[in-house]
């Protein structure tokens, strides 16, 4: 049965003045992180024992501006209640380092007076510390506060179901909101309900009963977790809550559709939600791409000879080519082909000709079997990084024919190709890397890239660029 706060039970008037005020001191940390910027240029200056003059005015002005652009593409003003801290520090940090780089290379790039870079190291550590020193200083102890029963919000939910009790899992796992659960209200009878009677679910009382306890402001929030087909009695419960300064969130269990990179956006005022979309959008699409380019070309640049030495050893020991090219799919399911050294006795297309590789191949070369153990078979792929074909991360592209034949017996296969395809993949540091001899292991595979796409984060690609690394010459399913 989910848990209810004994404490939330009634008013009891120790909900806190930032109760009423938390979006306007969310608000005011524009103000602040803008003073901040000023105060760490000032107090690195009286450090360097350099002078403040309209020079080092005009730097932080600018890291200002930076600061607020950048403020527009990662969001960083949202309620305290509903952004973890770590997430708005992580975001933050990236603001201020993107904000210094920008500051840093006009400032350069104008020669603003003798030696102005010797102040920048020092402005970034100072500006780092006040930013972040001082949001985790506020949330924390706005924590502590709530801790002693000071400073929260109360809440209901309308909808005694499985999305319901998953929002009241996250209340309770997320403490640090401030929110404290007085329970769930519903109208309808368990006789016709099959999640109901089967749910651990106790319900505090009828949406009349809600609707007065919201008109004696002792409600601050309602969740409305009733399914998609109820449109008319979600319209009616809103209208019977309008007389209440209540706020009302309503959730929907999009769970059925099988989300791939869910968000919201708006088209001429009416909010819409994504329910299938790629996760490399705008500014993160880029960062993405710069990855991608940095690292293959400092990839190249470092196993161009190895390479080279390579190919003449494939040349010398077997008959054939010493690259060859496989159809296979790429972003958005179009046609590319994907080079490797060659490390068998045959060159299959992957489109009408394809045979996946086993375990004691007899195609496979002595060398072949080498290369494909420690994936130096897979290095020409870094040019087609470089090209923008393929990306250092993303899901390993299959050969046409193989993903023609299981598109048809997975479910949501194809959804794979709503990023570029990658060197190496989430499903392969998970041990999902070689042969799919069985439906089993291919939708094992299929599920870790799924996971990929709705968790991406440029965070995630460096961690599994270094699981890689890691695992190259220790990989039982590479062969």
């Amino acid at each position: 049965m989910a848990h209810i706060s004994s404490s939330a039970r009634g008013h009891d008037g120790a909900r806190g003045w930032f109760h009423t005020h938390g979006s306007t001191l969310v608000d005011l940390f524009r103000l602040v992180d803008a003073a901040l910027i000023f105060l760490g240029l000032w107090l690195s200056c009286r450090y360097l024992d350099t002078s403040w003059d309209n020079q080092k005015l005009v730097m932080a002005a600018t890291a200002v501006g930076f600061f607020t652009f950048f403020v527009c593409i990662w969001p960083l003003y949202r309620s305290w209640r509903f952004t973890p801290l770590r997430e708005e520090l992580t975001r933050i940090s990236f603001i201020w380092l993107a904000s210094i780089a920008g500051v840093s290379f006009l400032a350069n790039a104008l020669i603003f007076g003798e030696n102005i870079s010797i102040i920048f190291p020092t402005w970034a550590l100072t500006g780092f510390v006040l930013l972040i020193g001082t949001r985790a200083t506020i949330r924390i102890g706005l924590r502590s506060i709530r801790v002693v029963g000071s400073n929260f919000r109360t809440a209901a939910i309308i909808g005694a179901n499985k999305t319901g009790a998953n929002v009241a899992s996250q209340i309770h796992s997320t403490s640090w909101m401030g929110v404290r659960l007085v329970g769930f209200y519903d109208d309808r009878s368990t006789n016709g309900d099959e999640e109901r009677r089967h749910s651990n679910i106790e319900v505090a009382g009828s949406i009349e009963q809600l609707i007065q306890k919201a008109k004696d402001s002792e409600i601050d929030i309602i969740y409305i977790a009733l399914p998609l087909c109820a449109e008319s009695r979600i319209e009616n419960i809103v209208s019977y809550f309008s007389n209440t300064t209540a706020t009302i969130y309503f959730v929907p269990n999009f769970s059925v559709f099988g989300l791939l990179s869910p968000s919201w956006d708006s088209m001429g005022g009416m909010p819409i939600v994504s329910l299938v979309d790629t996760p490399h959008h705008g500014i993160d699409a880029g960062l993405k791409r710069i990855l991608d380019i940095v690292l293959s070309t400092v990839g190249l640049l470092i196993v161009a000879i190895p390479m080279l030495i390579v190919a003449i050893a494939i040349k010398l020991t077997s008959k054939g080519p010493i690259i060859f090219k496989q159809k296979r799919y790429g972003l958005d399911g179009k046609k590319i082909d994907v080079w490797k050294l060659r490390t068998m006795t045959v060159c299959e297309n992957g489109d009408s000709d394809f045979q996946q590789a086993t375990q004691n191949d007899t195609r496979i070369t002595p060398l072949g079997s080498f290369l494909r153990r420690s994936s130096v078979d897979e290095l020409p792929q870094l040019v087609q990084v470089l090209k923008g074909d393929m990306s250092l991360v993303g899901p390993r592209p299959h050969p046409i024919a193989l993903n023609e034949s299981h598109r048809k017996k997975i479910e949501r296969y194809m959804l794979r190709h709503k990023v570029k395809p990658g060197l190496t993949g989430w499903a392969q540091v998970n041990g999902y890397r070689g042969e799919t001899d069985t439906s089993e292991k291919m939708e094992k595979r299929i599920e870790y890239d799924l996971e990929y796409i709705n968790n991406w984060s440029i965070g995630l690609d460096l961690r599994i660029i270094f699981l890689t690394a890691g695992s190259i010459f220790n990989d039982p399913n590479a062969y």
